[in-house]
């Protein structure tokens, strides 16, 4: 008797964040803040960078089924809103919000390095869904800048203050400069997490 093949296909990850409304959560426009639409010509102001890291688990195991929200100003600190439109300082050719889901907990996020908010240093908020979680939220920041002295933020989290620096690794990639950063979302080494965290 042969054996019998199935036409079933894998499950899907489990999901707990949605709707995916009105910005598809799957868009690859959103994994790279560097470049626009095919066939528009502009670009990012900035130096273009590429976030890597890993989403990982109490266990240290790859979380699967993440999303990764990221939030940020532009290469002069300006937050793209309905506050700063018309500003001088407005990239027209960045909009600050990118969206990706790793079924690993691996990710890979081009953007271009925030430049400094007024009080601030430069940093990239990050919102992470995954299966039971509401959400967690964090702030990435970059080794080397100007003002993780005294940001607020940094400030607050005291000896725990490395765990949100993301380290510079030496490479450029296709013209990034490329900077590493892992979440531990609980037990020992978590991130620091803030329930309700303003840019």
């Amino acid at each position: 008797m042969s054996e019998l093949t199935s036409n079933l296909l894998p499950a899907t990850n489990e999901d707990t964040c949605g709707p995916y409304f009105p910005i598809y959560f799957a868009d690859p426009a959103l994994e790279d803040l560097t470049r626009f639409d095919p066939g528009v010509v502009g670009q990012a102001a900035g130096t273009p960078i590429i976030l890597r890291g890993r989403v990982l688990d109490r266990h240290g195991d790859l979380a699967n089924g993440a999303l990764l929200e990221f939030w940020q100003a532009n290469a002069k600190g300006v937050y793209r809103t309905p506050a700063t439109e018309g500003e001088d300082d407005v990239d027209p050719w960045f909009h600050g919000y990118g969206r990706l889901r790793t079924a690993s907990g691996a990710y890979g996020y081009r953007t271009i390095l925030p430049g400094a908010a007024p009080g601030r240093a430069p940093n990239i908020t990050l919102t992470i869904f995954s299966d039971g979680i509401n959400r967690i939220v964090t702030q990435i920041f970059f080794e080397g800048q100007t003002g993780n002295d005294t940001d607020p933020v940094l400030l607050s989290v005291g000896a725990e203050a490395p765990k949100l620096i993301a380290k510079h690794d030496g490479r450029t990639a296709g013209g990034c400069e490329v900077y590493l950063f892992d979440v531990v979302m609980a037990g020992p080494g978590e991130t620091p997490f803030f329930d309700d965290l303003e840019s």
